[in-house]
């Protein structure tokens, strides 16, 4: 895994440093107000953190392996649907938000993916609710970012 791990880190902070640079076309607000560039420049700087955390750790993975002599050869088990499930709730999302509505879209969305992790119903339904109602106050209360209303109007 540490090759893949220091492959994957560095694509990744290769592409949060591409957004953070991008973010400085934005246009910015008059009095110090924060304006489109906020969002994206912190999750940029989130991808570049976190894609770090992954180098080092593949980093570290890939010497121990060459320090140490194989004891045991086993093959991990690939699992490619779960990259596929997120890029189908994502592409779910972008069809039915506008019609659900953000709410439900994003707390539907949330617990799909819960359960595909295995977090009992009863937790998943109450995280997804909390989460979705964290996300719109910081988009629509903080930010000002208008979010999908939906046939129910909230």
């Amino acid at each position: 895994m540490g090759t893949k791990d220091i492959i994957g880190g560095g694509i990744f902070i290769a592409l949060g440093l591409f957004i953070f640079i991008l973010t400085f076309q934005f246009p910015s607000l008059e009095g110090g107000q924060p304006g489109p560039s906020l969002f994206p420049r912190i999750l940029a700087v989130l991808f570049i953190f976190f894609a770090g955390i992954v180098l080092l750790r593949g980093w570290r993975t890939r010497v121990e392996t060459l320090r140490s002599a194989p004891e045991e050869d086993f093959e991990v088990p690939r699992n490619y649907f779960s990259p596929v499930f997120v890029l189908i709730l994502i592409a779910v999302y972008m069809a039915l938000s506008n019609w659900l509505g953000f709410f439900l879209t994003s707390t539907l969305i949330l617990f799909l993916m819960m359960i595909k992790l295995g977090v009992p119903y009863l937790r998943s339904v109450v995280i997804s609710i909390l989460l979705t109602l964290f996300v719109n106050f910081m988009f629509y209360k903080i930010l000002r970012v208008p979010l999908p209303m939906g046939f129910l109007g909230w």
